[in-house]
């Protein structure tokens, strides 16, 4: 390397041929990668956004696929193009489109799974199967792949290897569950002990399929897949249980649900028995506001005050209501719901107290039918002013279908005016 007559500059013979290539090499190298990469840029970029027109999209997706020949993506874009564009020649396009994406990305179950659905869809069920269990393999704990496989293995009969499937599904995503149940009630025909076996494996399946079972009002069922849970299971599964006596409540079945709460609750002495009052007396403390199943529900507001008092008719506690309602009260909020037997003759009786109590319209005590809504029994309104301990009796008798019925204050509509303020103190 000679030296210029600069003492302090050094120069580069370029003219050798050798010594050129070590200087223009890195740059053709740089050039060349920069043009691959951008050309898998645009092509990945042309995949992703290919344009809404089925047709359009497809020739993008193919001139993506030029572009970036080797990118997974692009090729599974087109296939899934081709696809929608459903035909014979269309479908085989897909399917070699989706065969080439597993292929560049061995690893990836999304295109293993749209290969196995491609298959199927081609006629060729044996080579889906083996695609989607590969997409299984490859992501097991995804519900996804499991939903497609267990459908296709629906599809071939194998009823038993598919139902594994769904309940693995479910176990990722429970909302597939009603899809399940659904699948399961067409198959065996409504079979309710069959699809129990098949397509409830553990207790919290059990206890979702009995909840389903209300649904198509079906209790008596729901309560014998739920006892199918042991004692321990039951009592583990009593949020899932909570939503089957909810359930049950809004379907107007007292009975059952009241065996499901007794199932599910720490203190199961707590509970009344049917035809009985949880804390009729007021005897026990009631946490406010209390809104728990076969108990009091009660909700104090602005106007309406209320909570347990130590005056009692008998024993060590009542109900106090002070009412301070100037204008209008549309509903005091004290009931409890109650399990009875159909067509059968009862009597409530309770005790109540007033203080100062002056209004157009005081309160009653109203006995409604839990199925209709309809009035079955209702006590004079309270007199106004100040009275001791009065007796009142209700005697009603229950319709040939009642399950229950709901006992709960309330108000008659004033007549006289569209403003009805109440004052005063009331124990029950």
């Amino acid at each position: 390397m000679p030296h210029s007559n600069s003492a302090s500059v050094i120069t580069i013979d370029l003219r050798a041929p050798a010594r050129r290539a070590l200087v223009i090499l890195p740059a053709l190298l740089a050039i060349l990668s920069a043009w691959f990469i951008v050309r898998w840029y645009v092509g990945d970029t042309v995949a992703e956004y290919a344009p809404e027109n089925p047709a359009s999209a497809t020739e993008l997706a193919r001139l993506a696929t030029r572009w970036a020949p080797h990118d997974a993506f692009a090729h599974w874009t087109l296939g899934a193009l081709a696809e929608k564009e459903f035909s014979a020649n269309n479908l085989a396009e897909a399917v070699h489109e989706y065969e080439i994406a597993v292929t560049l990305s061995p690893n990836d179950y999304r295109y293993w799974m749209e290969l196995g659905r491609g298959l199927e869809a081609s006629g060729n069920s044996a080579g889906g199967e083996r695609a989607l269990g590969h997409a299984v393999d490859l992501a097991p704990a995804y519900s996804q792949p499991r939903w497609y496989f267990g459908n296709l293995l629906l599809r071939e009969g194998k009823l038993d290897e598919a139902f594994q499937q769904f309940a693995r599904a479910t176990d990722a995503d429970p909302r597939l569950r009603g899809q399940v149940f659904n699948l399961a009630w067409q198959v065996f025909g409504g079979n309710v002990d069959e699809i129990a076996k098949v397509a409830c494996p553990s207790a919290t399946a059990r206890t979702q399929f009995a909840i389903y079972l209300v649904g198509l009002n079906r209790p008596d069922d729901a309560l014998r897949i739920w006892a199918t849970n042991s004692p321990v299971d039951r009592l583990a599964q009593s949020a899932l249980g909570a939503d089957l006596e909810k359930a049950l409540i809004e379907a107007k079945h007292l009975h059952a649900a009241l065996e499901v709460a007794r199932d599910i609750e720490v203190e199961r002495g707590a509970l009344p028995a049917p035809e009985t009052f949880r804390n009729g007396g007021f005897e026990f403390e009631i946490k406010l506001p209390s809104n728990r199943n076969f108990d009091w529900m009660i909700r104090s507001v602005p106007q309406v005050q209320i909570a347990i008092d130590t005056r009692a008719h008998n024993g060590h506690g009542s109900l106090r209501i002070i009412f301070a309602a100037p204008n209008n009260l549309d509903a005091i909020h004290v009931g409890q719901g109650i399990a009875v037997e159909p067509n059968t003759q009862y009597r409530v009786e309770f005790f109540v107290r007033t203080e100062n109590l002056y209004s157009g319209s005081t309160p009653v005590v109203t006995i409604i039918d839990d199925a209709d809504g309809t009035a079955l029994a209702s006590s004079p309104p309270l007199p106004t002013g100040t009275h001791d301990w009065q007796r009142i009796a209700l005697d009603f008798k229950t319709k040939p279908k009642s399950d229950g019925v709901i006992v709960k204050l309330a108000r008659e509509p004033c007549n006289e005016t569209k403003i009805c303020p109440i004052f005063g103190t009331v124990w029950y």
